[in-house]
């Protein structure tokens, strides 16, 4: 098969192209790798400084722990040297065998004294306190009032609610 010009054209501007594209691969592949290059740099820096702290770190720590245990150590030893009393079981007895000291004997009320006697009132005004004697024309006690049964339909609150259905 024998090419054209035309299409000796068409396939020099097609190579042309593709050398274009790989050097732009290219250029975007070792930029990629400097960048990559810079950041393990820096990793490797990070790693260095908290390597080198570790120690430090450690030590801290530790002196930390002592110094909080310590602080327990005090405050215990504060609650230990405080003064209690000791303690020693109660025992009671109801039995006249009791060994014990006897409780203070308290003395008994003063008896109250007598009730003045109660007037008498007249028939128009009551007294505010009630009285169990009998009065020879009372008027008769007034009709108690009939509190509503619930029905089928009410429940028991009364509310005039039916809340089954």
């Amino acid at each position: 098969m024998t090419m054209t010009p035309e299409s000796r054209q068409v396939l020099a501007r097609y190579e042309d192209i593709a050398a274009q594209h790989a050097a732009r691969v290219n250029q975007i592949g070792e930029e990629f790798a400097a960048d990559l290059a810079k950041h393990d740099a820096a990793a490797a820096e990070r790693d260095r400084v908290a390597a080198e702290a570790l120690p430090a770190i450690n030590a801290a720590h530790e002196a930390a722990k002592a110094e909080f245990a310590k602080a327990q150590a005090e405050a215990a030893e504060e609650k230990a040297t405080t003064w209690t009393r000791e303690t020693r079981p109660t025992v009671l007895s109801f039995t006249a065998e009791d060994d014990g000291p006897t409780p203070p004997h308290t003395p008994e009320p003063a008896p109250r004294p007598a009730p003045a006697e109660t007037p008498t009132w007249p028939r128009d005004q009551r007294p505010s306190v009630l009285s169990f004697a009998v009065e020879d024309e009372a008027p008769p006690p007034p009709p108690r009032r009939q509190a509503p049964t619930p029905t089928d339909d009410q429940d028991d609150d009364w509310s005039g609610r039916s809340w089954v259905r």
